[in-house]
């Protein structure tokens, strides 16, 4: 019963009466109505990487601090995947941080000038096992509520040339359940935008949909675009497109999942609205704790 009530928490279309009848008391759904968000719209300037973001129609952008609130607070993520974000894009309708189910979340990597050439040769299934190998003998070291298992890809990765934009999909399974982690990886002359969409499975058809406006809503700045690499004067990656998508699947920034909304702010008052449920519930955050 807890976890449904956390986890519907986390969908703008659920009835204040939704959430009462889950156990939801009305002080707690006042909190979660006060912690609002605040949205910014139009262009973004991102200095850091030469980029701005110009925000897509029915979306907002929230800034690096509100990202990390989402991602830790809300979303159960550790704090230490947080070194390259810069940013996120969230649906214009949510109001408060409850009620995010997808957000586009944007980081940047100063890695240089990554060459395209093997792009069109790349053995993607074969990657998958290599990516799903690495991942479980690093799955080894750590605790199993800490586990992230690679599933597979949801989207086939596929390199658009003309745009020099890097798309993929994987499905990734905790001891939560499954997210979907969508990516784009916009490159320039001296790194990459990265746009990493963090939704669970049944949004996918929704997040692929909106993937091209995305996608386009991010601008390198004049000089710091992928054409306007100068072989004399700019840094050239030890990265391929391959070992970019390895890296990026088994990275910490390609680890951003949504574990079933844990909520950590509220966690006292939710356990105080559903005391009544009885002793599993402390049976239930033992095992997460």
């Amino acid at each position: 019963m807890i976890f449904l009530v956390l986890f519907l928490c986390s969908f703008e279309n659920v009835t204040d009466e939704e959430m009462i009848s889950m156990g939801a008391t009305s002080e707690v759904l006042q909190e979660l109505k006060a912690d609002v968000i605040s949205p910014r719209t139009g262009d973004i300037d991102f200095p850091v990487c030469h980029a701005h973001v110009t925000v897509p129609q029915g979306f907002v952008f929230m800034d690096i601090e509100q990202t990390k609130k989402l991602l830790v607070d809300y979303w159960g993520n550790p704090e230490d995947r947080m070194e390259d974000v810069i940013g996120s894009l969230v649906p214009a309708s949510c109001e408060a941080f409850y009620q995010i189910a997808v957000a586009y979340i944007i980081s940047y990597e100063n890695c240089g000038y990554i060459k395209d050439d093997d792009a069109s040769s790349i053995d993607y299934d074969e990657l998958m096992k290599q990516i799903q190998k690495a991942s479980a003998e690093a799955n080894e070291s750590l605790p199993v509520e800490q586990r992230l298992t690679i599933k597979g890809w949801a989207v086939t990765p596929q390199y658009l040339k003309s745009s020099h934009t890097l798309i993929w999909a994987k499905t990734v399974g905790s001891v939560d359940g499954e997210s979907v982690n969508y990516d784009m990886r916009i490159l320039g002359k001296d790194g990459l935008v990265s746009l990493n969409a963090v939704a669970d499975p049944t949004a996918l058809d929704e997040i692929v949909s909106t993937g091209s406006m995305m996608m386009n809503s991010v601008t390198f700045d004049n000089g710091y675009a992928y054409s306007d690499f100068d072989p004399k004067r700019d840094r050239i990656s030890d990265w391929t497109i391959g070992g970019l998508i390895a890296g990026g699947v088994l990275a910490k920034t390609g680890f951003f999942a949504k574990l079933g909304v844990l909520l950590v702010k509220f966690w006292k008052l939710i356990a105080v609205a559903v005391i009544a449920i009885g002793a599993s519930i402390k049976k239930i955050f033992k095992k997460r704790d």
